[in-house]
């Protein structure tokens, strides 16, 4: 019986090695996916939303980092690889009227971490046009162009495009609702002889809420009009 009962201790005690020895190996082959990714910003003006950087925090370990972009519509993918450290890239000769998803992630050897959360860059339209909705009113009527991928548009307006930006409406979430009447300037009717200078702002919705979509680091404006008639 006492030779049993160490037999079996003797087996007990080699499995809970195997074990313990499997799960630190499988523990130290596994690479965390890259924290923080992230948007950083649009290039200067001359870029008008066709090159920006991303981001993400490096991975302890990581000797390359692969970096997907695609359409949201998962058309059109771009991969490449980078050193283990970088932190982070920079996207050139984008389409201006689409939104794209960015992912990333750490390899070491033959080993891959899971792909980072997703990183949408998403553009604003790049014009407005605009026109009396009515001639006896002082309405006015905004197109501007399609942003394939986005799930509606803010509208913005101000009389002062260097000063405070005031939200007008929302439209419906569809790229294609990229029309809008706006009737009201902070709670008032649009008044003649004022200047008034929109933006366009596309929205992006990731698990039922909606993303932040950075503004340009300059100045940026789509059109501005001037009620001069009922």
């Amino acid at each position: 019986m006492l030779k049993t009962f160490k037999r079996l201790a003797a087996t007990f005690l080699i499995a809970v090695f195997m074990i313990g020895t499997l799960s630190v190996t499988n523990a130290e082959a596994a690479l965390p996916k890259p924290g923080n990714a992230r948007f950083v910003g649009w290039d200067n003006n001359y870029s008008m939303f066709t090159s920006c950087s991303v981001r993400w925090n490096p991975v302890a370990g990581a000797t390359q980092y692969q970096i997907l972009l695609w359409w949201t519509d998962g058309s059109h993918p771009y991969t490449r690889r980078v050193g283990g450290d970088a932190i982070g890239y920079h996207f050139y000769n984008l389409q201006s009227n689409h939104v794209y998803a960015f992912y990333v992630r750490a390899i070491r050897g033959n080993t891959y971490s899971p792909w980072s959360n997703p990183v949408f860059i998403t553009p604003w339209p790049k014009s407005c046009s605009f026109s009396l909705a009515s001639s006896t009113d002082t309405r006015m009527k905004l197109n501007w162009t399609k942003i394939y991928g986005c799930n509606g548009y803010n509208v913005w307006l101000t009389t002062n495009p260097y000063g405070k930006w005031y939200w007008n409406l929302s439209t419906k979430t569809k790229c294609w609702y990229n029309s809008a009447t706006v009737k009201y300037y902070r709670g008032s009717k649009l008044k003649t002889y004022t200047n008034y200078y929109v933006r366009i702002v596309s929205r992006r919705i990731r698990n039922g809420v909606f993303c932040t979509v950075p503004a340009p680091y300059y100045y940026y404006c789509q059109t501005g009009f001037r009620i001069t008639k009922r």
